[in-house]
């Protein structure tokens, strides 16, 4: 089996384990908020459906995006398995005109994943691909400044977003510069809007009905820097 098989098996094993285990669900419409930093909660929360936003804010009142979470992802397990009642270490946000998420009972969760190979190794994957994440988004951030991080900003979205077209690749995401620009550290929409342009005119992407085409991954890679980390 392989690498790619072996992910989708667990994805799939990962979503008939939540059908089974959910106990409850919320909803949220477009920019509402869910939870935030310091929230008591006892559940583990997965996406069901829509788009959702982690972030914090910062000393000076901005907001800092930390991720995205797309549909059947679990939104966050940074907190301590053997308590029963924890603080949410972020805040969430529906960036969808709707988003459901279920609610997992969080001891009875990680009981699971101790006693649970494929669960166990679904968590272990978790991890790592979000450690991956954060890590290129950290050197994006140090090493190159505002063109690396929103180089590497588009290739994570097309990664998960992405569709294929004739012209490119594209991130099939409606969001605001403003938005975007808060993944990389960026509060002033005019910045942002200079490193589109930046982009548009080395012909490495394409924005139309606000939404972003990558003409070249190839070129969009080489102007962020190239960076590769993987585990």
């Amino acid at each position: 089996m392989n690498l790619l098989m072996s992910k989708q098996m667990l994805t799939n094993y990962f979503s008939s384990y939540v059908d089974k285990k959910k106990e409850k669900s919320i909803t949220a419409c477009k920019h509402e908020y869910i939870a935030f930093e310091e929230h008591r909660t006892s559940s583990i929360y997965v996406l069901h459906r829509g788009i959702l936003k982690l972030s914090t804010f910062l000393k000076d009142g901005k907001e800092f995006n930390i991720k995205l979470v797309a549909p059947g992802e679990i939104v966050t397990l940074l907190e301590d398995e053997t308590t029963s009642i924890v603080s949410m270490p972020f805040t969430i946000c529906s960036l969808s005109e709707s988003a459901e998420i279920y609610l997992l009972d969080r001891l009875s969760f990680w009981q699971d994943v101790r006693s649970d190979v494929l669960l166990n190794e679904y968590v272990r994957l978790y991890y790592r691909k979000n450690l991956n994440i954060q890590i290129r988004k950290t050197c994006a951030l140090t090493s190159n400044g505002k063109l690396s991080a929103v180089c590497n900003l588009l290739y994570e979205l097309q990664n998960f977003f992405g569709k294929d077209s004739v012209n490119g690749r594209l991130i099939d995401l409606e969001l605001s510069n403003e938005e975007l620009g808060k993944f990389c550290g960026i509060h002033n929409a005019s910045s942002f809007n200079r490193i589109l342009r930046q982009l548009k005119d080395a012909k490495v992407i394409e924005v139309s009905s606000n939404k972003i085409l990558i003409c070249s991954l190839e070129r969009l890679k080489n102007m962020g820097g190239s960076i590769n980390i993987n585990f």
